[in-house]
């Protein structure tokens, strides 16, 4: 028999890594990617209350000022929120592992 002793084997698991690379980086660590969740808060009623409040229209808000409203009422930490007009509600969305 030619060749380096476990050559065979080496290239075998070169193979199955380059198929299929995620399962091999799970072992390294890196595959540990964040798992998010979107959710809503409809605000049909109280927007005219928010923007007396905050002195400016929904659409004009910071993403740190959606994020407040949203621990506010719903005693959500976001990791982001983004105001759409057209459902009257903060899309967000939460790390969850």
């Amino acid at each position: 028999m030619c060749g380096i002793p476990g050559e065979d084997e080496y290239w075998e698991r070169r193979r199955e890594e380059l198929e299929n690379p995620r399962s091999f980086l799970r072992g390294l660590g890196w595959d540990d990617e964040p798992v998010y969740q979107s959710g809503h808060l409809y605000l049909d009623g109280e927007i005219d209350d928010i923007e007396a409040e905050r002195g400016y229209p929904m659409e004009e808000l910071y993403e740190g000022d959606l994020l407040e409203i949203l621990e506010e009422k719903k005693g959500i930490v976001a990791d982001s929120a983004v105001w759409d007009g057209d459902f009257c509600s903060i899309d967000y969305r939460v790390k969850i592992a």
